[in-house]
């Protein structure tokens, strides 16, 4: 190895795949988070929502 300095490796390969696995869940956590707020929130907002009567009583 002439000419060649060892370089140092910040993290190796079993610390570099649970930093990516944990990633991962961080947002396959976020994500399904988002879908069911998403969902809560349009079932108690009342978008359309059908009337329970088909016209307006004036009597």
């Amino acid at each position: 190895m002439q000419g060649r300095t060892p370089v140092a490796r910040l993290s190796n390969d079993s610390t570099k795949g649970t930093a990516v696995f944990t990633l991962y869940a961080i947002l396959f956590a976020a994500s399904i988070a988002g879908v069911v707020g998403s969902i809560a929130l349009v079932a108690r907002d009342g978008y359309r929502r059908m009337p329970r009567e088909t016209f307006a009583r004036t009597v």
